[in-house]
């Protein structure tokens, strides 16, 4: 019995430390530091949406982000973005996960719709680079 409780406990444990890394990894998160003199690190990852300023209450609309606000981001073998999401007044409300090996584009299309006025975020991850943050965005509802 007591194997039995320890097996069980080193299993949790394991499960605890693969999944803590990335789950810690997303609170530090990468901003643009000064918008008249970005890095050219900032420039590929800091996440940019493309979105109305102004929507009608609960009708569908579309929202791009796009990684790399000033230049596209690389997506290469060895450098891709895994990960896009969407967040509304903090609260994640759209993802999309990419494939390992820089096959698709750091581009993602999102439909949503709002009840209420408030600050849509991106939240991106670069395989080399970590987490990044776009500029928040309001959107007025109508």
């Amino acid at each position: 019995m007591e194997r039995r409780l320890f097996l069980k406990g080193l299993m949790a444990t394991a499960a605890m430390v693969g999944v803590a890394p990335r789950a810690l990894a997303a609170e530090r998160l990468n901003r643009l530091k000064n918008p008249h003199n970005p890095s050219t690190l900032e420039k590929k990852h800091v996440p940019a949406i493309i979105a109305p300023g102004e929507v009608r209450a609960g009708q569908w609309f579309e929202v791009q982000v796009r990684v790399g606000y000033l230049l596209p981001h690389p997506s290469l073998p060895e450098h891709w973005i895994d990960e896009i999401s969407l967040r509304f007044e903090g609260k994640t409300i759209a993802k999309v996960n990419y494939p390992q090996g820089g096959v698709a584009s750091s581009l993602a299309v999102f439909k949503i719709r709002l009840s209420e006025t408030g600050t849509l975020e991106a939240v991106e991850h670069c395989n080399l680079h970590g987490w990044w943050l776009s500029e928040p965005r309001v959107i007025k509802v109508i």
